[in-house]
């Protein structure tokens, strides 16, 4: 870059990454979480994973539950939910590529690649019929794994989703309502912005896609930190947000999907998100009117944290109905009727 430029902006980069040095001392809850996880490894990246099999042996027989997160967290989010249902399901979860205690590289990242890992850890695991509770981003991810179980035979599938629960879900993604922190990572200059990310700036961001009495308190706020900082996670948080420029040239092939899909889904969403809410829970009912929504009224983005034990009251109802469907195929609706439905 002229010089000029590097006189003005190398002294700034180099001043906030002095002031965003500080002690990450993570609590006894993340500790846990990362020491009953594994890590397993693709293309030379080394991915954490949980499963609660390794936990409770008597997991083993159970119906296998897969957990896949948002931005720009990680697999400790389902942290509430997981001592819900550890005693009645198998649960398996993950770190995305680029997030949590995941590897962290400069490049590689996109939607396709994140069901890539799902296919292989549930492989690895040997899990061949799964239920998907899935959460923001890891809706988009949801929706390429539907796509591809609809394209391949059955002999194809690397597993069968047995049904898929979105929270919060970017069903739509011309319906969602970026952030202006979420703008700025994701135009030309969010290898900038992402520079000068401190903790300050993410606790008032972060805070704000929660409901006004379910904000997340001041020791929740340093773990997610600790985690999404964690081998400088944010300083490629400009090439993680990514996922919504992919979505927008996707979106014919994972609307369509949804759309198409036979397989039972199911909407909780928080009202008061301001990314992803009312207009997603309309879409939704558009595209899928015959398909369950729940709405919490006061709930933000992540109703899974916020509201754990009304999200496992929905939840488990829903799994006790759709269990029964262990290995059955996946079916689809014809092309007429996605026309039809779109």
């Amino acid at each position: 870059m002229p010089w000029i430029i590097r006189l003005i902006v190398c002294p700034l980069l180099l001043m906030c990454a002095f002031n965003s040095i500080a002690e990450q001392v993570p609590s006894k809850s993340v500790e846990q979480w990362r020491a009953q996880g594994h890590y397993f490894e693709h293309n030379q990246q080394r991915i954490f994973y949980r499963d609660s099999q390794t936990e409770l042996t008597s997991a083993q027989h159970k119906p296998a539950i897969v957990f896949l997160h948002g931005f720009p967290t990680s697999s400790w989010d389902w942290h509430k939910l997981w001592a819900l249902f550890k005693d009645d399901y198998r649960l398996i979860t993950l770190d995305f590529l680029g997030f949590g205690f995941s590897d962290k590289p400069k490049s590689g990242y996109s939607i396709a690649y994140q069901a890539d890992l799902v296919e292989q850890l549930l492989g690895h695991l040997g899990v061949t019929t799964a239920h998907l509770l899935v959460h923001d981003y890891g809706t988009y991810v949801s929706q390429e794994l539907v796509a591809r179980q609809q394209q391949w035979t059955p002999a194809q599938r690397p597993f069968v989703i047995q049904s898929l629960v979105m929270l919060n879900g970017v069903v739509y993604p011309q319906s969602l309502q970026l952030r202006p922190i979420q703008k700025a990572l994701n135009s030309p200059f969010g290898w900038l912005v992402s520079q000068f990310v401190s903790f300050n700036r993410f606790s008032k961001n972060f805070s704000a896609v929660f409901g006004a009495g379910s904000q997340p308190d001041p020791a929740a706020l340093k773990d997610y930190w600790y985690l999404i900082t964690l081998n400088d996670g944010h300083r490629i948080s400009h090439k993680l947000i990514h996922y919504y420029d992919e979505s927008l040239q996707h979106s014919t092939r994972w609307v369509g999907a949804l759309s198409k899909t036979d397989v039972p889904v199911m909407l909780i969403t928080g009202l008061a998100d301001p990314v992803a809410g009312k207009p997603m829970v309309d879409k939704f009912a558009e595209l899928m009117p015959r398909q369950q929504v729940h709405v919490l009224a006061e709930i933000g983005h992540y109703p899974h944290v916020e509201d754990e034990q009304q999200v496992a009251a929905y939840y488990r109802a829903f799994l006790e109905k759709h269990t029964t469907r262990v290995g059955a195929p996946l079916h689809t609706r014809s092309d007429s009727e996605f026309s039809h439905a779109l």
